[in-house]
């Protein structure tokens, strides 16, 4: 089975500014966090349009993009580049503490083959996380609104490339939502898999001011 991990990047972050280029330990913020995914052993790669962004990763691992809407739609632009892979797994550039035992349970859903497109989730959420209402390991829908309910969605996503070819073809018919995920639910079989990710996600200043070892 050929993974391929991909993390899409672009410069211009709506709350803060140039977010993927903040340098935690001394490394941009991406380039921390692909320095991180390499570690799990799979070829990774970032798909950004920013020259800025992409003089901080190794030239072998960039795909270059237009401009795009969201995540899924850039790595959607590297189709002819993936298309070799099984499945191609995003993982967000803000990701800053993601390891490997948070990638472990996604790591084993891959091998069973059994869903077009797979995301993961932590127990329980908060007013302002993500959250993805799920059955059966089925994902239903993904909202922002504060519900009461569902589960704290995490911006990773697995395709199989062939999702990524017709995905420009899904059409965004909730936009008071403005999620990428929600254009793909109830067209193919969508699983999640519960995992544990104790970090955070770099989304605000107060996010770069909370991480402990900064400079």
């Amino acid at each position: 089975m050929k993974i391929a991990i991909v993390i899409p990047a672009r410069l211009n972050s709506t709350r803060v500014k140039h977010k993927m280029l903040k340098k935690f330990n001394n490394k941009p913020l991406i380039a921390l966090v692909f320095d991180k995914v390499r570690s799990f052993g799979y070829d990774t790669y970032v798909a950004t349009d920013s020259t800025k962004i992409a003089n901080t990763i190794p030239v072998k691992w960039l795909l270059k993009t237009n401009r795009a809407k969201n995540g899924t739609e850039r790595i959607a632009q590297c189709y002819n580049k993936l298309q070799k892979y099984d499945y191609i797994i995003n993982i967000q550039g803000d990701m800053i503490d993601i390891d490997a035992w948070t990638m472990k349970p996604i790591f084993r859903e891959c091998k069973t083959g059994n869903f077009d497109v797979l995301t993961a989730y932590t127990e329980g959420a908060k007013p302002d996380d993500v959250k993805v209402i799920h059955n059966y390991g089925q994902a239903l829908w993904f909202t922002r609104s504060n519900i009461g309910y569902g589960d704290r969605h995490l911006g990773i996503y697995v395709y199989t490339p062939r999702i990524l070819q017709v995905y420009d073809l899904f059409h965004d018919k909730y936009p008071i939502e403005n999620l990428e995920q929600n254009r793909m639910v109830g067209y193919y079989k969508f699983n999640v898999v519960k995992t544990e990710y104790n970090g955070i996600e770099i989304n605000t200043q107060e996010d770069i001011d909370s991480w402990p070892v900064q400079s």
